[in-house]
């Protein structure tokens, strides 16, 4: 309408995204590489896995997880908005549940939200998900012998050059999100004491002081 005042960006969103949409295979977005399910059946990579957290009408910010099926790409000239498309597992019935020890275990054929498959790409997270062996699968030749559960474990990102970051050495390279909901990890305060042992095959029978860590690797 030739109003200065509105913004740019807001303008290219008013006309509408143009009728071809552009899909891919693989998307680099926010330190992530992501893939569809379909790349992943033919990589040894694995990075369809995505979670998102989102926030109810009453306030309450519950975490989706689920698989990309289709990568696109809507073009607002200038702008590019990346879509994807995924299947979500149900946080109802046996489809996501907490273990004993704090892990998010998730049953990937418990599928839902049929009606809401897409997200921004720019609003996931990257996840994988790996067979829990601790479950013995059913002994049926149409199901195999895999396990029908997976434990989630979060993405790590080449954080370098996002969101300005210079130095990935100085930020935090895991998700937030770890496999264990708890709150100290034990074997990292041990890693981090040091424990005196004696040498004896020297005369001298000097106590050195040494790292368990290092000890573990001289056994």
């Amino acid at each position: 309408m030739g109003n200065d005042e509105i913004h740019e960006q807001l303008a290219w969103l008013a006309r509408g995204p143009a009728k071809s949409i552009l899909m891919y295979q693989g998307y680099d977005i926010n330190g992530y590489t992501f893939y569809t399910r379909a790349q992943d059946n033919k990589s040894t990579n694995k990075n369809s896995g995505v979670r998102i957290d989102a926030t109810d009408s009453s306030g309450q910010t519950n975490s989706y997880f689920g698989y990309i099926e289709e990568i696109w790409e809507l073009d607002f000239g200038p702008l590019k908005i990346p879509l994807f498309r995924c299947q979500w597992v149900k946080l109802t019935g046996k489809g996501v549940d907490i273990d004993e020890y704090g892990m998010t275990i998730l049953d990937l054929n418990e599928l839902g939200y049929r009606d809401e498959p897409f997200v921004l790409a720019k609003d996931v997270t990257q996840v994988f998900y790996v067979q829990d062996m601790s479950i013995k699968p059913k002994k049926d030749k149409s199901d195999g012998d895999e396990p029908k559960r997976h434990i989630v474990l979060a993405g790590k990102r080449k954080i370098v050059g996002v969101d300005d970051v210079t130095d990935e050495e100085e930020y935090n390279k895991v998700e937030d999100m770890t496999p264990f909901a708890v709150e100290v990890d034990t074997s990292i305060l041990l890693a981090q004491e040091e424990a005196p042992y004696a040498r004896h095959d020297h005369n001298e029978e000097t106590i050195v002081k040494r790292t368990i860590v290092n000890i573990l690797l001289d056994q």
